[in-house]
């Protein structure tokens, strides 16, 4: 199925200036492929669907679609940082293996006065205590949290919490990843809340996490990701 973005939106964008534009978003679930195109690229995107719908994520098809996209988007001061058609894997999970959740997993409202790796980017997150989803879970060893999950966004489509995980290098393989994954899952969907993890194809890592955890693959994402050029200043 292919459907066209909404017009306001897509005017918004465009004549905004915002950094990024996605022209062209192929979503594929078990019922099929679903394109979400730009007015514009509608005729692209019935294309790309005749040509590739059996190979629609293959070298092929992302060619196709840089052979005809960026000349568009150039025109509209776009363009591409190599890496346009970047396929990305969405889990959902209603019930998350509790059997992986280690003991010294924890849930935390809050991170002031906390310690953490530096290597972890905690300091990009601020928990509000009065807010009950709002919560991370956390694992500490030496007095720091060495690997957290935390809600990285809200889905503007359909609400879903989106999580996020890191751990520290030096702490990796040993479940801990998996644990607050399971650990932070558990409590969201206990307040009635639904959960997506996102990573991107080639993270296996990252997949074989969410796997563990008790997520299992919803669907397989790829936009075609554009970014406003930079003009030199006068």
């Amino acid at each position: 199925m292919i459907r066209a973005e909404d017009k306001q939106f897509e005017e918004e964008i465009i004549s905004g200036g915002h950094h990024i534009a996605l022209p062209f978003e192929m979503s594929i679930t078990e019922n099929g492929i679903d394109i979400l195109a730009y007015s514009f690229c509608l005729d692209i995107a019935r294309e790309f669907e005749e040509k590739y719908s059996s190979s629609p994520t293959s070298p092929e098809a992302k060619s196709f679609l840089y052979s005809r996209l960026l000349p568009i988007m150039d025109e509209l001061d776009y363009g591409s940082d190599g890496d346009a058609c970047r396929v990305h894997l969405e889990y959902r999970c209603t019930s998350p293996d509790t059997s992986k959740i280690l003991p010294i997993c924890r849930i935390i409202d809050t991170l002031d006065g906390a310690r953490y790796n530096e290597s972890l980017p905690l300091d990009e997150f601020e928990l509000n205590p009065s807010d009950e989803i709002d919560r991370m879970a956390v694992i500490e060893e030496g007095g720091e949290i060495v690997c957290f999950c935390g809600i990285n966004d809200i889905s503007g489509e359909d609400g879903l919490l989106e999580i996020t995980v890191e751990c520290a290098e030096e702490h990796r393989g040993k479940g801990y990843g998996t644990s607050c994954v399971a650990k932070l899952t558990e409590y969201l969907i206990s307040k009635g809340e639904e959960v997506v993890y996102i990573c991107t194809e080639t993270n296996e890592p990252s997949k074989r996490t969410a796997i563990a955890a008790g997520f299992e693959l919803n669907k397989t994402v790829m936009p075609f990701v554009c970014y406003k050029k930079e003009t030199d200043e006068e």
